[in-house]
């Protein structure tokens, strides 16, 4: 849940004008207090539950891509070409879904939540897409699944160890850079 510290990063004059207003009106129109009270909580709720709105929007249609990605690069190809494919494009996943928390977290446990939110939303729509692919993509699908797997327990790690962890359990569960695959 964000804190007020996190509502007031946003550099914008309006928002600014609004706290003013809501600071000064009750000393103003003493009546009013209870119904302005009410308001600035609705007002927040709102903010919220549309900045989480967009989020999942974002989200969908990431997921949405890459799912289509995924299907249209197994489609032909070799075993192991659908599985490189496949891999590929989780690792493209991952990183945009990276950079999108990266932005968009308050702060370094919001943004392994959203992260990890991300892959949860990807690993649900692969599923999916395993149901309905053809056989011969399954098993890319199910190889991009494992990848999926691997950067979820990478994630858990860096959360446990980041949480409650020594320095030198946090440094083992950092990764070494992984090549790209070509």
């Amino acid at each position: 849940m964000p804190t007020l510290n996190d509502l007031l990063k946003v550099d914008s004059l309006p928002l600014a004008g609004l706290g003013l207003l809501a600071v000064a009106a009750p000393f103003l129109f003493p009546a009013l207090r209870p119904q302005l009270a009410t308001i600035l909580k609705s007002g927040i709720k709102l903010f919220l539950e549309a900045e989480l709105g967009a989020e999942a929007a974002l989200t969908d249609r990431l997921v949405d891509a890459s799912v289509d990605a995924l299907l249209a690069t197994t489609s032909h190809g070799t075993e192991d070409d659908r599985r490189q494919k496949a891999e590929r494009e989780v690792n493209r996943f991952v990183s945009a879904a990276s950079a999108s928390a990266h932005r968009r977290g308050w702060d370094e446990a919001d943004r392994h939540a959203r992260y990890r939110r991300h892959l949860a939303k990807l690993d649900h729509a692969l599923s999916r897409a395993r149901q309905q692919a053809k056989p011969s993509q399954r098993a890319a699908l199910a190889h991009a699944s494992d990848v999926l797997t691997k950067h979820h327990v990478h994630s858990r790690q860096l959360t446990s160890a980041g949480a409650g962890g020594t320095a030198g359990a946090r440094s083992q569960a950092v990764p070494t850079k992984a090549p790209k695959h070509a």
